[in-house]
């Protein structure tokens, strides 16, 4: 649905897929590299519903869940990011 990168500097994106409310897929928020690859950071494991937007501020990820499946709990998630795992893995 939505996508934030990762730095205002970066061509690293965190981005959210929702895949409650269509075929799209599972409900995640991936990490997209500059190529095109790209890795699951976080998902319904995680207690995501429906992942509609993110947003980082320093080292903190957003994510606005719709809680669109039972029993619909819209919420704000927060993740800590791990710059340099992430940037130790972007396939340039």
């Amino acid at each position: 649905d939505d996508l934030s990168f990762l730095t205002p500097r970066s061509d690293v994106v965190f981005a959210a897929q929702n895949g409650s409310s269509s075929d799209n897929g599972p409900d995640r928020v991936v990490v997209v590299y500059p190529n095109g690859t790209y890795k699951p950071a976080l998902t319904s494991a995680d207690g995501l519903a429906s992942p509609s937007a993110t947003a980082v501020r320093g080292d903190r990820l957003y994510i606005t869940d719709g809680g669109v499946p039972e029993p619909h709990d819209p919420k704000l998630q927060t993740a800590r990011i791990n710059f340099a795992a992430l940037l130790a893995h972007a396939a340039h």
